[in-house]
């Protein structure tokens, strides 16, 4: 088999599952997309992607006819992270959003939405399900099953205040209905119903007041 019938092979694999092709892939750099790895990013051909998003290699975002997935300008999806919409899920991802260094899941169902607001940031492993909403500059960080959580938007996890800041799931274990205000933070081991809510500042105690 030639290189050419693989390359038609593979096309018509992706349009079947209707995903982009490689080369269509590619060409979302006319419209200020960077994919590093045509080959081994799968995109839905219903998912919304926006100038200056970057797909790292390893990437998966698929979305179903009665779904939809959008990623806002800027937002960075690293290795590892499969993002799902099916049957009538919704999930939107805000600007500047970073999702994935280490990996993470984030699946909506039906009846489901998920929300990730500007400069949200997702690492090493954690898992969004059901209804979530996370606003601007909120953080979960670490292999967090996460369900039906509300962190609450703030300052990006730059900004030298943390009383400022978006809230913050940390640790590992479960989170199911966890509500996390401003400058807070829930650190877990197993079980995060039976964790402290705490200030920030707790784990950054010479940082400077600059919060109203």
């Amino acid at each position: 088999m030639t290189d050419q019938e693989l390359r038609h092979r593979l096309d018509r694999i992706r349009h079947q599952r209707g995903l982009l092709t490689p080369g269509e892939l590619m060409l979302l750099a006319d419209q200020g997309v960077v994919v590093l790895d045509p080959f081994s990013v799968l995109v839905s051909r219903r998912v919304t992607l926006r100038a200056g998003t970057v797909l790292y290699p390893g990437v998966t975002i698929e979305c179903d006819a009665d779904s939809s997935c959008a990623l806002g300008p800027g937002a960075v999806l690293h290795g590892g992270t499969r993002v799902v919409a099916t049957g009538g899920g919704r999930i939107t991802v805000g600007r500047r959003a970073q999702i994935g260094e280490g990996g993470a899941v984030i699946k909506a169902g039906a009846g489901e939405t998920i929300e990730l607001g500007d400069e949200v940031r997702i690492t090493n492993g954690a898992e969004l399900t059901g209804c979530c909403r996370l606003g601007t500059g909120a953080q979960i960080l670490g292999p967090i099953s996460a369900r039906a959580v509300e962190l609450a938007a703030g300052r990006p996890h730059t900004h030298p205040d943390p009383d400022g800041r978006g809230g913050v799931l940390k640790g590992h274990g479960r989170a199911r209905g966890i509500r996390v205000g401003v400058g807070e933070v829930v650190n877990g081991n197993g079980d995060f119903a039976t964790a402290p809510l705490e200030r920030q500042r707790t784990y950054h105690p010479e940082a400077p007041r600059l919060s109203s």
